[in-house]
């Protein structure tokens, strides 16, 4: 029989055919609504950070005899010496993070990676500072700020049977990329 002929009321045949229309619309709804689609995991980006940056923390703290936690992601590691575990969840903000009266060097190029800040006057072994996974800094400096005032030097040096200048320079100074990569057994700050 044709569906146009049927024999049930017209109310009838309006009420199925808005209950269809209802039913579709329910349907495509769902199909589209993110609300409806599967729970959020619980372990969002910012929670896997803030998980990685405690165990980063928690080397430091291990490797670095003495050390102290000052910060969410910061450790110093003796007087004048800091060190910053890079925070996954935000830009980078690169050698703007590097505070004013401090030199900074970077486990890689353009300010990027893990960051040692000295404050005081002196000469600094590399090798005396840890990483989280228990390797040390020496040979790991890529990229420097030397946000000193006053004119105070910054100098990385390089054993190569005596000790050799590799990069460095005067407050208010950087290198997105030092040439002397992963070279550095010794930081000397100087007035």
């Amino acid at each position: 029989m044709n569906a146009l002929h049927s024999r049930k009321p017209l109310s009838m045949r309006c009420a199925s055919l808005a209950l269809g229309l209802v039913a579709a619309s329910v349907f495509t709804t769902a199909l589209a609504s993110p609300s409806i689609a599967a729970p959020a995991r619980t372990d969002s980006s910012a929670q896997t950070a803030d998980a990685r940056i405690e165990r980063e923390i928690a080397g430091l703290l291990r490797h670095n005899e003495g050390a102290e936690r000052v910060g969410k992601d910061r450790v110093r590691l003796e007087p004048g010496v800091e060190m910053t575990v890079p925070s996954s969840t935000r830009a980078a903000a690169g050698m703007s993070d590097c505070q004013g009266g401090y030199a900074c060097v970077w486990e890689h190029g353009n300010y990027s990676g893990y960051r040692l800040d000295f404050y005081n006057y002196g000469s600094y072994q590399l090798a005396d500072y840890a990483l989280p996974s228990g390797g040390t800094w020496q040979d790991k400096v890529s990229s420097f700020f030397n946000n000193q005032t006053g004119g105070a030097w910054m100098v990385g040096r390089d054993w190569i049977g005596q000790w050799e200048w590799i990069f460095g320079g005067p407050g208010a100074y950087a290198e997105p990329q030092v040439s002397a990569n992963d070279r550095a057994d010794v930081i000397e700050l100087y007035p």
